[in-house]
């Protein structure tokens, strides 16, 4: 009767500890996915805004912005973002069932 109550212990131990594992990832994926999303915007944001000159400038963010293609860039983060949140959400949506 010990024997089994250990082991159940035990496992209950196991469980909790991959619990705690896996919100420890979730949240440095989502720290990870805001600062990206922050970096993204404030580089978009803050294109030709150098005080070091045109050569400068060319080589930061506005590379992105070039013909006009920082719409499609942004979209594309935004997109990107959207389905690893929603796959994210899905998985641990099947794990607690």
């Amino acid at each position: 009767m010990k024997d089994a109550e250990r082991i159940i212990s035990l496992h209950e131990r196991m469980d909790l500890m991959r619990h705690r594992q896996e919100l420890r990832k979730t949240g440095t994926l989502g720290s990870a996915s805001v600062i990206l999303a922050v970096c993204l915007f404030l580089m978009i944001f803050t294109a030709g805004e150098s005080k070091l000159g045109v050569a400068a400038g060319m080589y930061s963010g506005t590379t992105m912005l070039f013909d006009g293609a920082g719409g499609y860039v942004l979209a594309a983060v935004i997109a990107f973002m959207a389905g690893v949140i929603v796959t994210v959400m899905i998985i641990r949506n099947r794990k607690m069932k």
